[in-house]
């Protein structure tokens, strides 16, 4: 756990990650993508056009920040992230590079500030941050792991039927195409799809929410297109392309 002296350096920051604009934090995840291509395939890239995802990651830390002294205050936070994070097969390793990236980030945008001492605090605010979500989420893959239905990383599901629930809404039932039973749910949770859309220069990830009782057979869930200023790339893709006995992961 960072020392007395380490929260001062960490808090002092807190202004410096607050303030961050489009601009920085643009530039944050421009450098993570140029040297780290890969991750293009994990993070929403949507979300990089709207703004959304460039000021969660600066958000979450300035709240670390903020609470290093009370961390019980972040766990529903923690727990909201991880469940999340599971359901793209988050690795330690991503944390690894996504802290390299930060630090470097902070060093460019406050050169004078970002003293050896800062980089130092700084550093450990992360990896222990990052060891509170790798945690939990290693708790997670291990609970799963003893339930009947589970599976780790990708798993094959075959549409078995799209019906329309109204004008603007399609259904999605899924099977598992290995014949094997599907783990239980409660309401409110989700699965995670991948795709790949023909139209889209990476894989794309979402989560959508379960619409139908637990069985231990399929999955449903209900999917509506959203349009905007940047449509739904897999909300519009599920719609537009995927019929019946399609195969997802």
């Amino acid at each position: 756990m960072p020392t007395g002296q380490e929260k001062y350096r960490q808090k002092s920051t807190i202004p410096l990650l607050e303030s961050a604009g489009v601009a920085i934090t643009d530039h944050f995840y421009q450098r993570m993508f140029s040297h780290n291509p890969e991750l293009k395939n994990i993070f929403n890239m949507a979300n990089q056009i709207n703004g959304r995802q460039q000021f969660a990651l600066f958000r979450a830390i300035a709240a670390y920040a903020k609470n290093i002294d009370n961390l019980p205050a972040l766990g529903k936070t923690v727990e909201r992230v991880a469940h999340k994070h599971t359901s793209f097969f988050i690795q330690p390793q991503h944390y690894d590079i996504v802290g390299h990236h930060l630090i470097e980030i902070l060093r460019e945008l406050a050169p004078e500030d970002f003293t050896p001492d800062v980089e130092q605090a700084w550093t450990e605010a992360y990896g222990a941050l990052a060891n509170i979500f790798i945690n939990r989420e290693e708790d997670l893959y291990s609970q799963t792991e003893k339930a009947e239905g589970v599976w780790l990383g990708p798993r094959q599901f075959k549409v078995l039927s799209n019906p329309p629930e109204s004008s603007l809404v399609t259904s999605f039932v899924l099977t598992p195409v290995d014949g094997k039973p599907v783990v239980g749910y409660k309401p409110g949770q989700y699965l995670g799809i991948k795709v790949q859309p023909k139209h889209s220069e990476y894989v794309e990830m979402r989560q959508y929410s379960l619409s139908d009782k637990a069985n231990s057979a399929t999955y449903r869930i209900s999917v509506k297109p959203e349009k905007g200023d940047v449509d739904g790339i897999v909300s519009n893709y599920l719609h537009e392309s995927v019929e019946q006995d399609d195969v997802l992961d």
